[in-house]
């Protein structure tokens, strides 16, 4: 990563920082489940690039296993 890409990273993650906390408490409390369907979004993406030849229901299978492999990991701090 060069210099500028890395300073233009860290102003990136400063704005997104001050945007989160200059948030109210109700929006606060919407941004978890988007941030969740977001990031479901690109793994939905990743899945489907790494498996094109999977239909919709099997992508959403690995998803899902994916998910629930995190929760177990989470769940054992």
């Amino acid at each position: 990563m060069t210099l500028e890409v890395a300073h233009t990273a860290e102003e990136i993650f400063r704005r997104r920082v001050a945007a989160a906390r200059s948030l109210k408490p109700g929006e606060k409390f919407l941004a978890g489940p988007r941030l969740f369907e977001r990031a479901c979004g690109l793994a939905l993406a990743g899945l489907r690039h790494r498996h094109p030849e999977a239909d919709e229901a099997t992508i959403r299978g690995l998803l899902h296993r994916q998910v629930a492999a995190l929760r177990r990991l989470d769940a054992g701090r």
